[in-house]
């Protein structure tokens, strides 16, 4: 399983990705929303955890740009708890589960783990 992280903090990407890997997949970062949207044009990924708040690029708006071009592809959403409102407006928008920061890793694995076999269903699915 490919997984995109995209997330303007380097920390966290590389905090992410080897925890990722160590579950067994394979990770893949990106910096910024366009840097995201673009590798996700040219590489194929099984899930994205995206972060909602980036300079330039918001999650949401990132959000919005995947669910034009990918609209299976879920998306995990990673947020603070102060913008827990935007999370929600994402899972309105297509998000497929989201993590509040800070999280554990293990609760961000269970998470992944989850979507990816189709535990967590969005909320408009009947």
């Amino acid at each position: 399983m490919r997984l995109l992280v995209i997330d303007d903090e380097k920390g966290m990407c590389w905090a992410l990705k080897k925890a990722l890997e160590e579950g067994g997949y394979e990770v893949l970062t990106a910096l910024s929303g366009p840097e995201g949207l673009s590798m996700l044009k040219r590489e194929n990924f099984d899930l994205v955890l995206l972060d909602i708040k980036m300079p330039g690029m918001s999650g949401l708006e990132v959000l919005e740009e995947i669910r034009k071009t990918s609209p299976s592809l879920p998306v995990i959403i990673m947020t603070a708890l102060s913008s827990l409102p935007v999370a929600l407006e994402a899972m309105q928008k297509g998000a497929d589960a989201y993590v509040t920061k800070p999280f554990q890793m293990s609760t961000l694995k269970q998470t992944v783990e989850k979507v990816l076999s189709g535990v967590v269903v969005k909320k408009d699915s009947p």
